[in-house]
């Protein structure tokens, strides 16, 4: 069985518009020579203090328009990893659904609210993409993702969680019928 593309697989081949990482990440060190040549931002995404983390964009451009938006937005707030995950290259709905969540748990502090979202996630491992979303927009993010990232034969992983552990389903492209069965589950 292919294994799936890895996220600087995917932007170093151009489908992923931008490549997230930190210093503490083993892949990084090894692989962080190749992005030399791509525009880069460090300053305003750390997640935490203990890495340094940079943000790779396919063009100049894509960079300028991000450093806007960031402008706008306060750091770690749901909005930050909202702008963030849209500029990774993620489902517009699974982006907003990862902001949902922080700001139920981080900013509202409503635990019973958050854990009762985070209930119905599901998880996408497409071409290089590792994000999440609702299960109610599993068909429109699934949707999505082949559109944007088709590759012949790429694996499309579509993770649940059973039994307290995430069980991934592999799904053959436009297979609606074997979406259904999995949001049925």
């Amino acid at each position: 069985m292919k294994k799936p593309l890895r996220d600087y697989e995917a932007f170093l081949m151009g489908l992923k518009p931008a490549l997230f990482d930190s210093s503490n990440c083993v892949t990084f060190q090894k692989v962080s020579h190749l992005y030399k040549h791509y525009p880069c931002v460090t300053e305003g995404i750390h997640l935490h203090e203990e890495a340094d983390f940079f943000l790779f964009f396919q063009t100049e451009q894509m960079k300028e328009e991000f450093l806007m938006k960031l402008a706008t937005v306060n750091h770690l707030s749901p909005e930050f990893h909202e702008l963030l995950g849209i500029t990774l290259g993620y489902p517009p709905l699974a982006a907003k659904y990862f902001a949902e969540c922080r700001r139920l748990e981080e900013v509202e502090k409503r635990i019973n609210e958050y854990e009762e979202l985070f209930k119905h996630k599901v998880s996408f491992v497409y071409s290089g993409i590792r994000c999440n979303g609702h299960v109610n927009d599993l068909v429109v993010n699934s949707v999505w993702l082949w559109g944007r990232y088709y590759i012949e034969d790429e694996p499309f992983k579509i993770g649940m969680i059973e039994d307290n552990i995430v069980r991934f389903y592999e799904v053959k492209p436009y297979d609606f019928d074997e979406l259904e069965r999995l949001k049925q589950r």
